[in-house]
């Protein structure tokens, strides 16, 4: 139930953000909200980029003040350049920025086919302001945060909130990497004003959904950057996991990232930049997603038993497997047994401790079963699962 009113409340939350001007007139316009420069001030220029590749020229970016949970169009105006960059002025208060447009996939140097949305949250004073970057970060935040403010919480406490349940969310496919800034001064390029390792975590996210999403669409033409971002987005509304179809397409992707096409791809469009070094999280995430090595089974019919060695040298059938047996430092494991090869109803999925597992013949009907095992870092990052079918008598 709390699930589904949360859910609930963010559907409303969405509805008002969507009205437009309409709603302004159920916006509070004496002393706005709590930890915002909400209640009027002078115009202040804004510059910032689109960035999941670098959206368009021409793309549009639409931006909204949000008062009382209700928000209403101040400005909108275009994307200037093929590099993303946009330029608005606007009063100072709690904003709503969204830029909607095709972009360029780093991954592919091509432009994408379907358009998408990302949205940003932007608390604006009256000083000079330093660059706004949208991306898929502040996107996956925006809308929880929106929710906690709505809950008389703080922009920067709901900015914080919402920001480490994005990559706590994420941990399972990075780990835990360590973020500096709000994703907000995160680009995909560095410049003075932002921190390389931060941008670095951006571009590799972004690169990772754009690699995702292309293999899906292989299977599924309607699969788009917008599906993958709502389905993670209500996660981390939700408050959930990661499903484990889009874990594992996520995992599947950082293998197929190339880090030098990348760099040089963006070099090509982004003229004159230093692109975020994307190789150094490809390095740091990579090692931690290889499955368990050396998965082998064995049934032992003198003791009615099935054996399972994995992260060995010897195989199961080899006695000296035992002098093998451990208890890891840093990770454990978690196995499933099913007897349908997708593992879509598993009879048996648990924690464990050790690199060998053994189950009596009778704790399972007899036919073909699966095991399958995977690794569980201390840090919430998932390897990707190894499996191996066995016949039981």
């Amino acid at each position: 139930m709390k699930k589904a009113n949360r859910f609930m409340l963010f559907i409303v939350i969405a509805l008002l953000l969507s009205c437009g001007g309409d709603a302004s007139s159920i916006a509070n316009s004496n002393g706005g909200i709590s930890g915002t420069g909400n209640g009027g001030g002078t115009q202040v220029s804004l510059a910032g980029s689109a960035y999941k590749g670098p959206f368009i020229q021409d793309s549009s970016v639409s931006v909204f003040k949000v008062d009382g949970g209700a928000s209403s169009e101040v400005s909108n105006t275009l994307v200037l350049t093929n590099q993303g960059n946009f330029s608005f002025n606007v009063a100072p208060g709690l904003l709503s920025i969204r830029a909607t447009g095709r972009f360029y996939d780093e991954t592919t140097a091509t432009y994408s086919d379907d358009a998408v949305t990302l949205k940003a949250l932007a608390n604006i004073g009256t000083t000079p302001q330093e660059p706004i970057y949208l991306n898929v970060l502040t996107h996956l935040s925006h809308d929880y945060a929106l929710e906690l403010i709505n809950q008389g919480y703080s922009y920067a406490q709901a900015t914080s909130e919402a920001e480490n349940s994005v990559t706590d969310l994420l941990k399972t496919v990075t780990g835990d990497i360590s973020i500096t800034q709000p994703f907000i001064n995160m680009s995909i390029t560095n410049t003075s004003e932002t921190t390389p390792e931060d941008n670095a975590y951006a571009l590799y996210i972004s690169s990772l959904f754009t690699e995702s999403v292309n293999d899906k669409k292989l299977e599924d033409p309607e699969y788009t950057m917008t599906t993958l971002l709502d389905t993670l987005k209500a996660d981390v509304i939700n408050q959930d996991s990661i499903d484990e179809a889009t874990l594992a397409s996520l995992q599947q992707a950082n293998g197929r990232l190339d880090a030098a096409a990348i760099q040089q791809n963006l070099e090509a469009v982004l003229i004159g930049a230093t692109i975020a070094p994307i190789d150094n999280v490809i390095e740091e995430v990579s090692p931690g997603l290889a499955p368990p090595s050396n998965l082998t089974t064995y049934s032992d019919t003198v003791n009615s038993k099935q054996r399972f060695c994995f992260d060995m040298t010897a195989i199961c059938s080899d006695p000296g497997h035992k002098a093998e047996i451990i208890v890891p430092s840093g990770y454990s494991y978690e196995f499933q047994f099913d007897n349908n090869g997708d593992f879509s109803s598993p009879e048996i999925s648990t924690a464990w401790g050790r690199n060998f597992y053994e189950i009596n013949f009778s704790s399972l009907s007899s036919g073909t079963w699966y095991f399958r095992v995977r690794r569980i870092h201390d840090d919430g990052q998932l390897s990707v699962w190894e499996s191996v079918d066995f016949q039981l008598p």
